[in-house]
């Protein structure tokens, strides 16, 4: 029993060994299987061929998602000229009113009796030249007429007594002309020229001329003009109107109820908008896109419902940012489309910017030839990197997120065999 035993024992002991053997094999045999598998992977899995598949020929790409404004093309702020009571004839501190509609004036009660000041000086006048030419000029002009007729007698008889002196008396007699007569002067030469001047005033008279008459219409005709002049200028200082067809916005704290309002000079009273051109500005946050062609560039405006507002490019502009000088590129809604425009006036929106390429490219995501290649793009331009996973491609514009780049033009391999020619043996 004891031997059995002692078998028994030695036999448990060796089948431990064995199955500890067995169990470190296997494991061995796992990880070289194991390895081998990843080595054989590793060196079986092919490598990321680049493909133009993805990419089809565009001939258009967007440049960049950039801030923009909407904006008015015509915006007219205006100030007080001189300080007094406003009277307001709006009741909404926002409105849209047709061109010369007057929405506002300084104590127009006062304007008001000035006005009519004028108007009774132009009507006084009026009634002066009315009662001169129908009453005055007429009898001044009978009168005169008889004086001129009554001289030319005189002159007659003046000539006959300085020819025949015998018939003077007789002469006088006859023509009934009193002692004296209508001409003063004792020699014949003064005498004409009575006459002529007498005829001159009868001429002034014909061209209903006033002056003649001593009644200076012409000159209160002329202080009316400087007065009416001077009213008129300070009513457009007093009085606002719209310039155009527009938007008017007022800066004044309107109350329900309240129509006059104090202001002082240089106050600013409203801002008048034209909506019937709307502008987009875009700032260029990168100089190199100041090189490309402008107008190719056309802002998309996306609208929450979906729709899309383009607006061609129409001017760009350098303007002072805060602390330094950036360049603004303006696009310009059409005219169908100014509407939908207006309604997002002032508001700080974001637009995406198009660019109409020269000739037809692929546009490739950046992340995408990062991604193919990433040790191509460590400290080098894009040109460079294209250089090196794509030879023969040429960049043609870089955007914001993505490139456009011409593929490399293939080429036709030709060989060439040279010709022996064998010469004949001798």
């Amino acid at each position: 029993m004891k031997i059995i035993t002692a078998i028994l024992k030695g036999n448990h002991c060796l089948r431990a060994r064995l199955a500890s053997v067995l169990c470190l094999g296997g494991l061995l045999a796992v990880i070289v299987t194991g390895c081998s598998q990843k080595s054989t992977q590793t060196t079986s899995a092919p490598t990321n061929q680049w493909s133009w598949a993805k990419y089809p020929p565009a001939e258009k790409m967007r440049l960049a998602t950039l801030p923009c404004q909407i904006i008015p093309k015509t915006s007219l702020t205006i100030a007080a000229p001189i300080s007094g009571q406003l009277r307001v004839y709006i009741d909404r501190p926002q409105t849209n009113l047709p061109s010369d509609f007057v929405w506002a004036e300084f104590e127009p009660k006062v304007l008001n009796m000035e006005a009519a000041e004028l108007a009774e000086v132009r009507r006084k006048i009026e009634e002066r030249e009315r009662l001169f030419r129908e009453f005055e000029l007429p009898k001044e002009k009978i009168k005169l007429t008889k004086e001129v007729a009554e001289a030319r007698k005189q002159m007659m008889l003046l000539s006959l007594v300085a020819t025949n002196p015998a018939l003077a008396n007789l002469a006088i007699g006859a023509s009934g002309v009193k002692d004296g007569g209508i001409l003063k002067s004792g020699s014949l030469e003064e005498a004409r020229k009575e006459l002529a001047l007498m005829e001159e005033n009868l001429k002034y008279l014909s061209t209903t001329n006033p002056a003649v008459l001593g009644i200076d219409i012409e000159g209160a005709r002329l202080e009316l003009q400087r007065r009416q002049l001077e009213f008129d200028r300070r009513q457009a200082q007093s009085r606002f109107k719209m310039p155009f067809t527009g938007q008017l916005i007022t800066s004044l704290q309107m109350a329900e109820g309240v129509t006059e309002y104090p202001v002082s000079a240089g106050q600013e009273l409203a801002v008048v908008r034209d909506l019937k051109s709307v502008l987009l500005r875009v700032p260029l946050e990168d100089v190199a896109w100041t090189a490309l062609p402008a107008p190719r560039l056309i802002a998309v405006l996306h609208l929450p419902d979906g729709t899309q507002l383009e607006a061609p490019f129409i001017y760009k502009k350098l303007e002072r940012s805060q602390t330094r000088e950036e360049v603004f590129y303006y696009f310009q809604f059409p005219f169908e489309e100014s509407a939908a425009a207006a309604q997002l006036v002032g508001a700080d929106l974001s637009c995406d910017l198009w660019l109409g390429l020269t000739q037809p490219a692929r546009i490739v995501p950046k992340l995408a030839l990062v991604m193919q290649e990433p040790s191509a793009f460590q400290n080098r331009h894009w040109n460079e990197g294209i250089a090196q996973i794509l030879p023969g491609s040429q960049l043609l514009v870089e955007g914001q997120t993505d490139l456009a780049i011409l593929p490399a033009v293939p080429q036709i391999k030709t060989q060439n065999k040279n010709l022996s020619l064998a010469t004949p043996k001798q």
